[in-house]
């Protein structure tokens, strides 16, 4: 049996996803794929992904509606839990209709994030049943245009429009936080042109804003961001009402807990 590393959670295998076995009775030897090997792959498929250490873990399931406080958000919440999952389980009808999801609230630390990462974390664990793996990528809006903006420096390697068709073609793309970041006519063209591609191709987009669909054009005069994203998703409305720091204060309660035993 091959050695047992630190780098299996489980302590079966020397971390490279295979356990070595010797048969001794019936003289062979064979392999066999580790659990960890699952974990390590969907690991593999996050950082791709460029997913948040954050909101690695979050699923759909763990969304915990009763953190909040008001009914009224707890209704909300479920409703958009219940969206989200059947999101997930009718995936290939939405890619079909090239239907994505809008979760917004005005209210900062909702859960909108939280919840979309959960549906990224979904779609990446059912690729190993699909016969065409998904590609994934998760980005703030305003990471997205410092991540081109880098590229107009002399000594960068990666041209912006090689981020821009990366973008444009994902099969899945999360863009975080829409309408936060710094618009110029620039930016509003550039993401005009990343969503009318995604539009025209039924590639699936899913936001989280601060803003309703509408509010968008306070942000983007020019109206064609709104006017786009109201063909290409869902509007889904997320609780008014602020969990992160509720969030931060039970952790911190359960972390405290294992400092004090």
């Amino acid at each position: 049996m091959s050695s047992i590393s630190e780098e299996c959670p489980y302590r079966q295998c020397d971390g490279t996803g295979l356990i070595w076995i010797k048969d001794h009775e019936k003289n062979r030897e064979f392999m066999e794929k580790c659990k960890c090997r699952e974990i390590k792959a969907l690991e593999r498929k996050l950082s791709a992904a460029q997913m948040p250490d954050e909101f690695k873990k979050t699923t759909i399931q763990s969304f915990d509606i009763t953190i909040y406080e008001q009914e009224e958000s707890r209704q909300c919440a479920a409703k958009a839990k219940r969206i989200a999952g059947n999101f997930v389980k009718k995936f290939e009808l939405m890619k079909e209709q090239g239907k994505g999801l809008y979760l917004y609230s005005s209210i900062k630390g909702s859960g909108k994030t939280r919840l979309a990462a959960s549906i990224l974390n979904a779609l990446l664990k059912t690729q190993d049943s699909r016969e065409h793996p998904l590609s994934i990528y998760y980005s703030s809006t305003a990471d997205l245009i410092g991540e081109i903006k880098k590229t107009f420096s002399d000594d960068s390697t990666i041209k912006s429009s090689d981020i821009i068709d990366s973008v444009k073609k994902v099969d899945v793309l999360i863009l975080d936080d829409i309408g936060v970041e710094k618009v110029t006519d620039w930016v509003e063209e550039t993401f005009t042109r990343i969503l009318d591609f995604r539009l025209q191709h039924q590639k699936i987009t899913i936001f989280t804003s601060n803003l309703s669909i509408d509010e968008l054009d306070n942000k983007y005069p020019q109206g064609r961001i709104s006017s786009r994203i109201e063909k290409m998703t869902f509007p889904v409305h997320m609780p008014e009402e602020k969990i992160r720091h509720k969030i931060a204060k039970n952790e911190n309660e359960s972390l405290l807990d294992t400092l004090l035993e």
